[in-house]
């Protein structure tokens, strides 16, 4: 394969297209109760990338942490990268006005994720395929 058509199809595989809205997602969003502290700070959505990080403390120490992203290229994927690990991507399956859902059926848990937004708290909801035995996190928009 030639130089150019190398370059060409590296620039068609990372050339966002026109990204759907995950605006209502930006921001810094925390979460506080009976010492612990969840936040998820998202990024806005430019060049087909949106960024986020989590992180979880209890009784002020780090907890936890999680790499995210959005990324709208050829499909929009969320891609989690829970510790860090090797990032699992679930595919856009449905999007509403202020929320998301991703899907991947081949994973074993969790095979949905959802995000939704409700003035200015955030939902994030993982489950089975079907929406089974979910566990949800709520936080707040910091100001």
């Amino acid at each position: 394969m030639s130089v150019v058509a190398s370059l060409a199809l590296l620039a068609s595989a990372v050339h966002p297209t026109d990204s759907p809205d995950f605006s209502w997602l930006e921001g810094h969003w925390v979460r506080e109760a009976n010492g612990r502290i969840s936040e998820e700070v998202w990024g806005d959505m430019r060049g087909g990338l949106m960024l986020a990080t989590n992180r979880s403390l209890r009784d002020g120490r780090a907890s936890g942490f999680e790499f995210i992203r959005i990324q709208s290229f050829d499909q929009t994927h969320y891609c989690a990268q829970p510790g860090g690990r090797e990032a699992v991507c679930f595919e856009l399956a449905e999007q509403g006005e202020q929320s998301a859902t991703f899907t991947d059926a081949e994973h074993d848990f969790p095979q949905r994720i959802s995000y939704a937004r409700e003035g200015n708290t955030l939902t994030a909801t993982i489950s089975d395929i079907e929406g089974h035995d979910p566990i949800s996190w709520s936080w707040t928009l910091s100001e």
